[in-house]
């Protein structure tokens, strides 16, 4: 048994997890994951940073750690899951909730995931580099960082193959990187439709809309009143803004430091000069002119 094999639910009481997003990351997960709570599900999207220790231990390959996790997500009864990390060991999460249902998110084609994969990418390398003169920042040496880094190297691992990294890092090593994100895209996709049975799997396009996926999970359509939620959260004008703050977060602290010493050098003066006069004031000079 493999370090990340997991154990099926097998107690009936439990409300296990009822759904599975398999899709990668900028396939529209965050859209449906605010579906699935208009739905009554409660998703777990991506990871919640308080369990990132525990997933930084997924990613390590610790004995139990999978299972271990997925009781912890479980017992704070969340019932569906979506994106990386939980999309690269998907085939673990179903053999232990194997009557889920499973959906995988795409785009409208490969390059649109590209697109915006890149742009994710290039955005969190800023969280994870290493203090230098040139990029003065201590954000990697956070344990959130530094664990976030961990599993994103961990991304693609699995089923692909691929070695540690290759999907969110060093495929800008590549001068082919655009082809080459898009037959990992359509290899990951293409692994999860000859994976899962076909009665189980959905494969859903977020702009479709409510109907494909009421249909799916067996929930009554939604009025036409509701719209279905197209989540600007993480799109490509929110990721530029936040990797401008991060931009800020790295750089920013050297004028605060400069002016911070220069206000403490200054005042420290002034006090000097104070005390100076305060003190000939109190014992002047003896000397006769």
């Amino acid at each position: 048994m493999s370090p990340l094999s997991v154990k099926p639910t097998t107690s009936a009481s439990s409300p296990g997890m009822k759904v599975i997003c398999v899709g990668l990351g900028r396939t529209g997960t965050l859209s449906l994951t605010e579906a699935l709570k208009k739905l009554g599900y409660q998703p777990y999207h991506y990871i919640d940073f308080g369990h990132h220790e525990q997933w930084s231990n997924v990613a390590d390959g610790q004995k139990d750690s999978l299972e271990s996790i997925l009781d912890q997500i479980e017992k704070e009864r969340y019932n569906a899951i979506l994106e990386n990390p939980a999309s690269d060991v998907y085939q673990d999460i179903l053999r232990k909730y194997p009557t889920a249902k499973v959906i995988l998110t795409v785009r409208d084609d490969p390059q649109a995931f590209v697109r915006s994969w890149k742009l994710l990418f290039d955005t969190m390398v800023i969280t994870e580099q290493k203090f230098s003169w040139h990029f003065p920042s201590f954000l990697g040496y956070i344990p959130l960082f530094s664990n976030l880094r961990k599993i994103r190297y961990f991304m693609g691992t699995t089923h692909l193959g691929l070695p540690p990294g290759a999907l969110t890092h060093t495929w800008r090593d590549n001068p082919d990187c655009d082809e080459w994100l898009a037959e990992q895209y359509v290899r990951h996709n293409e692994h999860v439709i000859q994976t899962v049975p076909k009665e189980q799997l959905l494969v859903f396009n977020v702009k479709e809309g409510w109907a494909p996926l009421c249909e799916f999970l067996g929930k009554p359509l939604m009025p036409k009143t509701v719209q279905f939620p197209h989540s600007t959260v993480n799109n490509a004008a929110s990721l530029k803004r936040l990797k401008s703050y991060f931009l800020v977060i790295v750089y920013g602290w050297i004028p605060i430091v400069v002016m911070g010493t220069a206000s403490c050098l200054y005042f420290r003066n002034e006090v000097w000069m104070i005390s100076s006069r305060l003190l000939r004031f109190l014992f002047p000079s003896k000397s006769t002119t």
